[in-house]
Order: C-alpha cells, then sequence, then structure tokens
C-alpha cells in the first residue's frame, strides 16, 4: 500500500486508490471528505464519486459550488476492497474512513477525538495494518484538563457573571466548536444570541433536523429589538476572533461584556492575552497529545502516518515508542513508503 501527499493525500493499494480530504478541485475517480471544515474540502466539487457523511454532505451543499455534479456515498464497494466510515468525534457529520481490501486494513481519521463530549459519538480505535493519524496537537505540551471539569469550571465563571447582570460572549468556531458550547452552556441563561455566522449554520442545521442547534435568536434581532440593553444577562454565541475586534471592542464598551475564547491553543498561559479576552478556556474538538497516543497505541497498525499540524515531531515520538511512524508531507512522495 502506497500513501503520499501531492496536492490531496493519495492512498493506493494493487488496484484500487483514493485521495482524502482534498483542497483542490482536481478530478479524481474516487475522494472521501472527512468533515465540512474549510481546510478539508475544496472549493468546488469535480464530477467525481465522493465518500462522506450524510450530514457532511448536507454542509457541503451550503460551503461548495459545481455540489450537483459529484455522486455522493456513505459506504462504497471497488472490486476487492470495501470503503465505510465510522465517526471521528471531531464535529458534528465528521467520520474517519475504514479500507478494507487484500492489501490490509487502513483507517484515515481526518481530524479525531476520543473525548466524550456529550452529544457527539468519539473516534473508537479499532486494530489496523496502516494508520494515518492527525497531529494537530502532537507535542507533549498539549495536554489538556479532563472536559467535564473545564466546563463545570467554566459554568460556575459564566454564571457568576450572569448574576451580576454582566453578558458574556462566547467564542468559537460556528461550525464544531460551537455545537459543543451549545450543549454545555446553552441552559445557562434565558435569553440565547447568535451572531450571524452561527445563526446561518444553526437555522440550518435546525430546518434539517441535525443535531447540534439551539433555540435562540440572531445578534442583529437581539439588537433591533433592543434586548441587549433591556436584559443584562445575556449569552452570545460567536465566532472565535481577537477580543480586540471592532465588534468585540464595541460589545465590551457598550454592554461591559465579557470575553471567552475557547481553543486547544488556550492551553497555552499567554493565550488569553495574545487574544485580547477575559478568559481562555483549553477546549478543543481535536485530540490532545496523550489521546493521539492512545489512538495508535489502540489500533497497534504496522505503519503510521502522521497529516496536518505536528507531524515531524509526533511521528518522531512514535517511533521512539517502538512504531514504524512517518510525518506524510509532499517530501513523502519521493520516499515513496510501501507497507
Amino acid at each position: 500500500m502506497k500513501v503520499y501527499l501531492s496536492k490531496a493525500i493519495h492512498i493506493e493499494g494493487r488496484n484500487w486508490k483514493i485521495t482524502c480530504d482534498s483542497t483542490n478541485s482536481n478530478y479524481y475517480p474516487l475522494s472521501f471528505i472527512s468533515h465540512a471544515h474549510s481546510d478539508h474540502i475544496p472549493k468546488k466539487l469535480p464530477k467525481t464519486n465522493i465518500i462522506t457523511s450524510h450530514v457532511t454532505k448536507l454542509l457541503l451543499n451550503n460551503f461548495v459550488s459545481n455540489y450537483e455534479d459529484a455522486e455522493f456515498y456513505e459506504n462504497f464497494t471497488q472490486e476487492n476492497v470495501s470503503f465505510n466510515q465510522v465517526s471521528s468525534g471531531h464535529i458534528i457529520g465528521s467520520t474517519a474512513l475504514i479500507a478494507d481490501s487484500n492489501d490490509g486494513k487502513l483507517i484515515y481519521t481526518g481530524d479525531v477525538s476520543i473525548r466524550d463530549k456529550g452529544f457527539l459519538q468519539p473516534f473508537e480505535p479499532t486494530k489496523c495494518d496502516t494508520l494515518i493519524v492527525e497531529s494537530t496537537f502532537g507535542s507533549p505540551e498539549y495536554e489538556f484538563p479532563h472536559y467535564n471539569d473545564v466546563i463545570e469550571q467554566t459554568k460556575d465563571e459564566i454564571r457568576t457573571y450572569l448574576d451580576n447582570n454582566i453578558p458574556v460572549v462566547l467564542m468559537g468556531y460556528p461550525l464544531g466548536k460551537a455545537q459543543m458550547l451549545y450543549h454545555a452552556f446553552g441552559n445557562l441563561s434565558e435569553t440565547i444570541i447568535l451572531h450571524g455566522a452561527n445563526f446561518k449554520i444553526n437555522s440550518f442545521l435546525e430546518s434539517n433536523g441535525v443535531k447540534g442547534y439551539i433555540k435562540a435568536i440572531s445578534y442583529q434581532e437581539a439588537k433591533e429589538k433592543n434586548i441587549l440593553a433591556e436584559k443584562a444577562n445575556w449569552i452570545l454565541f460567536a465566532p472565535l476572533k481577537s477580543g480586540r475586534d471592532k465588534f468585540y471592542s464595541y460589545l465590551k464598551e457598550k454592554y461591559g461584556v465579557k470575553l471567552f475564547a475557547f481553543s486547544g491553543w488556550g492551553i497555552s498561559k499567554n493565550y488569553r492575552y495574545r487574544m485580547g479576552v477575559d478568559h481562555g478556556i483549553p477546549i478543543s474538538d481535536h485530540a490532545d497529545f496523550s489521546e493521539l497516543i492512545e489512538i495508535c497505541e489502540k489500533c497497534d497498525p504496522k505503519q503510521i502516518f502522521t497529516v496536518y499540524g505536528h507531524t515531524t515531531r509526533f511521528a518522531a515520538e512514535l517511533r521512539r515508542r517502538g512504531f514504524t511512524a512517518y510525518p506524510l508531507s509532499k517530501q513523502t512522495i519521493l520516499d515513496s513508503y510501501f507497507g
């Protein structure tokens, strides 16, 4: 089996091949899209066969052009290989790909998490021959505190502000992190407001019956009805940006809001100062270092390819632990690793 990176992640068996999470619009006969984040999808889809989840398929209709040209499959069989999907635990609709063939069993995780977030099925590692695993936080300094402990501590902080009539803004990416935040903190106030970007995705999820949406009003409606001024204990869910952003600066000056930024990078002690926020909360929809190690140990593959983020460092750590591991980069194609 051959795995390499050249404008897309390519996997080739003896009589089959597939690309994973290609961000360009080149034609490939068979492609897998793990989830609908912009760094994993092209701007337009060629007329091709695409394996992806039902939810990701729905989301793609909002994010890409030439959508109608593609043929979508949740599972796919091609000659001697079967392609199946399992939850990757990253965001709504995200999946990992399992390819079973005469070349062995391969798992491509895409972005992955094995943490139980309460509303999203985590990735469940299974034994395989080849593992392609993300390494966004594949460095030992990225050890996140226990998820439920962080949630409960943050709830207490939010409640204290709201009880003192101080509104809060909870910032995270509108697709992925936002749904985590809705689930964790959406019941702390009777007045839930969504920034325009959040409101658009939330309305889409609700209209399609996709789990992860919240009952809320848009920021525009709240402003037009003077809700922001009349009520002080509201929560605004909004995209993750610097607290020095013009919009957030306005909210701080006008309403005295407290800003919470949610990111795995929040594990850094100076994160909240760099972001210009009141609280930097280390919550991620990716696996941390120990969880990535756990995935590799439970999958127990003959070979591992690391992609995204700390690829070289994580591959080196895996080799130190006895695995056969390679960082996947554009140079890897020159070596053409085979299993």
